[in-house]
């Protein structure tokens, strides 16, 4: 199995661009700047959490971001701006094909922990997992390799790494393919990561001959461009503060102190809000303009949701992902999408056919009713499968399935929508709109 050469392209190209890293276990190095929180990114434009390494080769659009090898000795590579103490990332990821040709996305510290995906571009059914501890590769067998369920150069999968002190995971598309305990005998990451990805050549004739056969072959340049793909990423750091700092040489997570914060100090808070992250948002934080959007239910006649997870007595929101969407319910009409409004005189749609009782307003009248267990308009099921869902108080809130019968923390499936159940709703949708009506003869 290869050495870390992904992790050895990033150095030289980052020497031309920054100083070398400074390793904490053999030198005295300032803190490196934290995280502290969690976010999504769908690089439409150049990220704000991201440093372009090698620009050349990179291309934003609506379908995220592309790594192309055009020529010899291209690297078209991206590293985060910040490190990571213990976290979680997923990725939707392309990998480029091309005999030769790798793709590589993985964590690194500055003391040399690494966590690596990566796929070379024969393979196009797998990926390939692997790990270093603080730069040691005196052994060769700590790679893996996983299925995928359709081809990982034609396909978009999702792919995941999470680190703790407890344990290392790594999945594909929601499954656990691989696990990593402390107590394996060849060390364990620990330490604060980067995260980063690019597209190279390992299999250029420059390479030793064992990395040319580990990426399958020589690369044949007349057969470029060579393309990888990001179409979005997920981010949670488990820790809280501004920057990280080694308070010793000794590289383990109980020698990391964090500035402003705590060493592990969010982890439940990120796992519980993983689920509502949209590209542009940040739970606790201020969305950016190119996340997730917010509306609010201020007019009689229309209301609308969007797709973060929080709800008051003026505004619901939603997260189509997450299937926890919300729906306000006016005098006339009601609607909900991930991301934007629409509006109808008789009609309520939702991109999720989830829907949201947590906040129904009348503004008209200044009268609002909150936490009502109201059902959708009759017109709303035309979809047998929908279901209704009571957001949390607060955004890492659990999200609380709600059927006709009972009331549950998750489901498998989603409950049936009955006739009765629609009568019902209709009778709630005309109690409501009398209402509305006296009041605002009021």
């Amino acid at each position: 199995m290869r050495l870390s050469y992904s992790a050895l392209l990033f150095a030289a190209s980052l020497a031309s661009a920054a100083d070398t890293p400074c390793n904490p276990t053999t030198q005295t190095c300032s803190p490196v700047p934290a995280l502290g929180t969690s976010f999504a990114e769908n690089f439409l434009s150049p990220s704000k959490y991201f440093l372009e390494v090698n620009k050349n080769g990179l291309d934003y659009s609506d379908n995220g971001l592309a790594f192309t090898i055009n020529k010899r000795f291209d690297n078209p590579s991206i590293k985060s701006d910040f490190q990571i103490m213990f976290g979680k990332v997923e990725v939707e990821f392309k990998a480029a094909a091309g005999q030769g040709i790798v793709s590589s996305f993985y964590l690194q510290s500055d003391d040399l922990d690494e966590i690596d995906l990566e796929w070379t571009g024969g393979d196009v059914m797998e990926v390939q997992s692997n790990w270093f501890s603080k730069g040691q590769t005196t052994t060769w067998d700590r790679g893996g390799k996983h299925a995928v369920s359709s081809s990982a150069m034609e396909n978009y999968h999702s792919y995941g790494i999470e680190y703790t002190k407890d344990q290392v995971t790594w999945t594909i598309d929601g499954n656990v393919v691989r696990t990593l305990l402390p107590n394996n005998g060849q060390g364990f990451p620990q330490s604060p990561m980067y995260i980063m990805a690019g597209v190279w050549a390992g299999g250029d004739p420059s390479n030793q001959p064992g990395t040319i056969e580990w990426a399958g072959g020589l690369t044949d340049y007349s057969k470029a461009p060579f393309t990888m793909n990001i179409k979005s990423v997920k981010v949670a750091d488990y820790s809280t503060g501004s920057q990280y700092e080694f308070t010793d040489k000794t590289g383990t997570w109980q020698s990391i102190k964090s500035i402003g914060g705590e060493v592990d100090g969010r982890e439940q808070e990120a796992i519980l809000s993983w689920g509502s992250l949209k590209a542009g948002s940040n739970p606790g934080n201020a969305s950016s303009s190119s996340g997730s959007s917010s509306a609010s239910s201020s007019a009689s006649s229309s209301a609308s949701s969007s797709s973060s997870a929080s709800s008051s007595s003026s505004s619901a929101s939603s997260s189509s992902s997450a299937a926890s969407s919300s729906s306000a319910v006016s005098s006339s009409s009601a609607s909900s999408s991930s991301s934007a409004s629409s509006s109808s005189s008789s009609s309520a749609s939702s991109t999720s056919s989830s829907y949201n009782t947590t906040s129904v307003s009348s503004s008209s009248s200044a009268v609002t009713i909150t936490s009502a267990t109201l059902l959708p308009t009759a017109s709303s099921f035309t979809n047998t499968t929908s279901k209704i869902t009571s957001t949390p108080v607060t955004s890492a809130g659990p999200t609380t399935i709600i059927s006709s019968s009972t009331t549950t923390s998750s489901s498998s499936s989603s409950p049936s929508i009955t006739t009765a159940n629609a009568a019902s709703a209709v009778y709630n949708s005309l109690i409501l709109c009398v209402l509305a009506l006296v009041c605002n003869g009021l």
